[in-house]
């Protein structure tokens, strides 16, 4: 289970928040859901009706909603839940949050800390509690190639060029072919290394994904062996 956010709905999530702080944002999310992950590709912006208690309280028209539904319909998506921030507050599901949630929609909630900084988590609820997801923003590939099975995770982060590169290959070439390597960085260098250091071999990358922890990740599939790797 996970939550892919395309980079201008997170963008234009955050930013919203970031414009009306201290008081609270929110919005709607419009994408498309296969099996158990969810993607977000926009998220839409609307007023908070809650004007006595915008500091602490989110309120969505139904208005807004069916206006987003509408036009979410006419893309071929549909929404998929909702999005609001918590001023200076951990981005963490209140017992009010709980009381409005919508089963089975993702709730995204942005920390935003004094105007600047902020958190993003999603979490989903079952109808009694709610479950963190993971949020994935989608950088390069398709989020549905983003199989949950056979993953193997070579975490580099806090390390630097060259020893990502030698360490992927090294890693890559003690595989068997069709297995998903993981390679996990905060080396911004290494989003055009990584790519160039595959171009003569058989590994091809399905995607480049940033987590909310402040890492890339890129999800390599091993090809079959030859003397160039």
């Amino acid at each position: 289970m996970a939550v892919w956010l395309s980079p201008i709905a997170r963008n234009t999530m955050v930013e919203h928040c970031k414009s009306v702080y201290p008081n609270e944002g929110c919005g709607i999310l419009v994408g498309e859901r296969e099996g158990e992950s969810w993607f977000i590709h926009r998220s839409v912006p609307v007023p908070n009706r809650n004007e006595e208690r915008s500091r602490d309280r989110f309120e969505i028209s139904p208005k807004d909603y069916l206006r987003v539904e509408k036009e979410a319909n006419r893309e071929g998506l549909e929404i998929v839940g909702f999005f609001h921030s918590h001023p200076d507050v951990p981005p963490f599901p209140s017992l009010t949050d709980a009381q409005f949630a919508w089963e089975g929609f993702v709730n995204i909630i942005v920390g935003v800390f004094n105007g600047q900084r902020v958190r993003v988590r999603a979490h989903i609820y079952d109808g009694k509690s709610f479950n963190e997801l993971p949020v994935y923003v989608l950088l390069h590939g398709s989020w549905k190639l983003a199989q949950p099975e056979d993953l193997e995770l070579l975490d580099l982060a806090g390390e630097v060029e060259p020893f990502i590169s030698v360490s992927v290959k090294e890693r890559l070439s003690s595989l068997e072919p069709n297995r998903i390597l993981v390679v996990k960085f905060n080396y911004e260098p290494t989003l055009h290394n990584l790519p160039r250091l595959l171009i003569p071999t058989p590994h091809r990358i399905l995607l480049i994904r940033w987590n909310e922890e402040g890492a890339w990740e890129a999800l390599i599939r091993v090809g079959e062996k030859n003397e160039t790797t």
